[in-house]
């Protein structure tokens, strides 16, 4: 067998989806302040402080009642963004913004407990302003803060959303999010509906353990 032969052997079916996964998963998070361009604007990326109080909640109350639906919090009251920015100043979460001009459009957050028996996990939330959605602002907070998470030593990494959030968990599958629990009814929108809210995880020690397996397998092919 060639060498374009055996590479393509490897990358069939599942190993070629893990493969590709690991490719997109960022190594390192940006240096950051940073800036990107996105549909012709300029987007600054930073780590958010106490001083965004005020434009946090701006970008809240400018987002649909649905977007809001599966956040933990209800971030477009006041002291919810102020117990936010004590979690950043306790280093219980890292929230990276997105700016265009003075105006907050999207942010990623990796968020943990605090709980001891719980510290292995995070939960990664990322939330993006109708504006600048199908630009990919999106994916790269999503890689963002996948990168810090693995950074700060997460072991298992989670995601919540609605079911039509669609886009969301192509993101989430691209870096190697799985489903793994869909909570029936779970949620309720401002006039009484209900929706059932996905859970979707990625275990970083067993995706390790799976791009191990695939290079022990490719140094065998080549010996």
């Amino acid at each position: 067998m060639g060498l374009a032969d055996t590479i393509m052997g490897l990358l069939a079916g599942r190993s070629w989806r893990v493969a590709s996964q690991a490719a997109a998963q960022a190594s390192e998070p940006l240096e950051f302040p940073a800036q990107i361009t996105l549909g012709g604007d300029k987007i600054d990326l930073r780590p958010m402080t106490g001083y965004d109080r005020a434009v946090m909640l701006d970008f809240a109350r400018s987002l649909p009642p649905h977007d809001l639906l599966f956040l933990r919090r209800d971030i477009t009251q006041p002291e919810v963004v102020e117990d936010w920015a004590r979690d950043l100043q306790e280093d219980r979460y890292v929230t990276i913004v997105a700016l265009r001009g003075t105006q907050i459009v999207g942010y990623a957050t990796v968020a943990s407990d605090g709980l001891a028996w719980t510290r292995h996990v995070a939960e990664l939330r990322v939330l993006v302003s109708p504006s600048m959605r199908g630009l990919q602002l999106g994916r790269i907070l999503t890689e963002q803060a996948f990168a810090i998470a693995r950074q700060r030593g997460v072991r298992k990494m989670i995601a919540q959303m609605t079911l039509d959030q669609r886009a969301a968990m192509r993101v989430f599958s691209h870096i190697g999010f799985e489903r793994e629990a869909r909570l029936r009814n779970q949620l309720i929108d401002r006039d009484g509906q209900l929706h059932d809210l996905q859970i979707m995880s990625l275990d970083v020690d067993e995706f390790r353990a799976k791009i191990d397996l695939m290079t022990i397998s490719a140094q065998h092919e080549f010996v």
